[in-house]
This record gives structure tokens, sequence and C-alpha cells, in this order.
């Protein structure tokens, strides 16, 4: 059973945690700066891989930063 998907709010959250620019944390995660801006605008939403490695980074900002060679 799937859960809610990461409102925009959140996505924001996590990367201001991980004290990144919106251009830095797209690169660091892998997507593409506009994927990234449309789902802290609300316009899309988070799924599969992208999904599962920011609730990961909800709750262990450090560890995924550490991970991702940005610690």
């Amino acid at each position: 059973m799937r859960s809610e998907s990461i409102p925009p709010a959140q996505v924001k959250a996590i990367r201001y945690r991980l004290k990144q620019t919106q251009a830095d944390f797209a690169m660091m995660i892998g997507v593409s700066l506009p994927t990234l801006q449309a789902w802290e605008e609300g316009r899309h939403r988070p799924d599969g891989p992208a999904e599962a490695l920011l609730r990961v980074a909800a709750k262990s900002p450090r560890i995924v930063a550490k991970a991702l060679g940005r610690a």
C-alpha cells in the first residue's frame, strides 16, 4: 500500500535542512532543476526512487548528504 506523496513544503524543507540551493540539490539527488522546482511548487509530486530518497532525507539528512558525497 502506497503512502501519501511528499507535499511540496516538505520537499523544500528537506532541501533547506541540507543547506542546498535548488540547483545543487537537484544535481545531488539526480533530477533536473525544473523537476525539483515543479515538486516545490506543487505542480508535480516525486515518485519512485526520488520519493524514497526524499523520505530517507527527511528523517536522516546528514546520512543522505554523506552518502551522496555532500557532507
